[in-house]
């Protein structure tokens, strides 16, 4: 250990005494044992030699970290320099991946498919030590915009007959309540951030025309980008499977059930394959309404299924996935796999410290 790392724990220490997350998270896998699949990525420590790779564990946690605090390629790598906990967290590495390094990394494991064995491992890990999900799950989808590559429409200009908002209407919550002068500091702060880290990560993308994503639309909402579609435990919240998808692609086209363990759905997967117990909600047609039994099935249903909103408003609007600047699914895929790793940590710790506190 050399003079600065030692300084570094040393600070670590200080700042643990007002608590940190981070320590908690780094616990919960064993990245260690992901260290033998993920040095196949590699192939130039033979005789021929090469330039030396960064370890391939670090960038499995940089990734991780770039996904549960929604940060860009660019940022990623100041922050590790600026942040204590950051690099307590990579246990204090001699080397610090640049921004490039992160790219080529999340791209190796798009394209030889190795982010969907790392989920597998992982969840090998979850079950041998009793977290398994045996009941029931609940399946849905997200949104995950892209930039269609085309200037967004301008705002209406403000014309006599459509006066703007006074200070005090502007100043208000969606439920009539005012904001206090520490809320809208905090709500300035975080848009003021993520405008910075978005016009950051699109600045240094090469195209901002996105190769995969599609248009659809929902209600009278259109939508740009890819889908992903997940299946969440109701007994354990937490994601089990998850696939990625363009935004076009109608949801009953996934299925994401485990056969044996009923799967509630709703009224848009009507009529879908269903690989475990079916628990889709009944959709009425035309002249064919709904009898009462039915009705009060949907009820039951939508109450299991009301928990499997969770992990997207997470994802949104904690961990800011909702918008990604990659161009293709299986870029996505990686972003995606590692969101749901992040909210299944997230999950965990939460559920362990409510046990605690009971």
């Amino acid at each position: 250990m050399d003079l600065v790392n030692y300084g570094l724990r040393e600070k670590y220490e200080q700042l643990k005494n007002h608590g940190d997350t981070l320590s908690a998270m780094k616990d919960v896998i064993d990245w260690e044992s992901l260290r033998p699949m993920i040095s196949d990525l590699f192939h130039n420590d033979t005789e021929k030699g090469g330039r030396p790779n960064l370890d391939p564990v670090l960038m499995l946690k940089v990734l991780f970290l770039q996904s549960i605090y929604g940060i860009a390629d660019e940022t990623m790598e100041r922050e590790m320099y600026n942040r204590i906990d950051f690099m307590n967290f990579l246990d204090y590495p001699d080397r610090i991946p640049d921004s490039r390094t992160i790219w080529l990394f999340r791209e190796r494991l798009s394209g030889t498919g190795m982010d969907k064995k790392i989920w597998d491992i992982i969840w090998d890990q979850f079950e041998a030590e009793g977290i398994r999900i045996e009941k029931s799950t609940v399946q849905d989808a997200m949104f995950v915009h892209s930039d269609p590559g085309k200037h967004g429409r301008k705002r209406p200009p403000v014309t006599p007959d459509m006066p703007p908002l006074s200070p005090e209407e502007a100043a208000e919550k969606p439920d009539g309540r005012k904001m206090t002068r520490e809320e809208k500091r905090r709500a300035k702060t975080r848009a003021a951030e993520k405008k910075r880290q978005a016009a950051e990560e699109r600045k240094c993308s090469r195209t901002r025309r996105s190769r995969d994503g599609t248009w659809t639309k929902k209600g009278s909402a259109s939508h740009f980008g890819f889908k992903m579609h997940t299946a969440q435990g109701t007994d354990l919240p937490l994601i089990r499977q998850f696939v990625v998808s363009t935004a076009s692609l109608h949801d009953s086209q996934v299925d994401l059930s485990i056969p044996g363990i009923v799967d509630y759905r709703d009224k848009g997967y009507q009529g879908a394959p269903c690989r475990g117990i079916d628990g889709t909600m009944d959709r009425a047609s035309r002249n064919t309404p709904l009898t009462i039994d039915q009705v009060r099935r949907n009820l039951r249903i939508s109450r299991k299924r009301s928990p499997g909103e969770r992990p997207y408003s997470v994802i949104r609007m904690v961990m800011h996935g909702g918008h990604v600047f990659v161009t293709m699914v299986r870029r996505v895929r990686v972003k995606a796999m590692f969101l749901c790793l992040g909210y299944n940590i997230i999950t965990l710790l939460a559920m362990k410290k409510r046990r605690e506190t009971a």
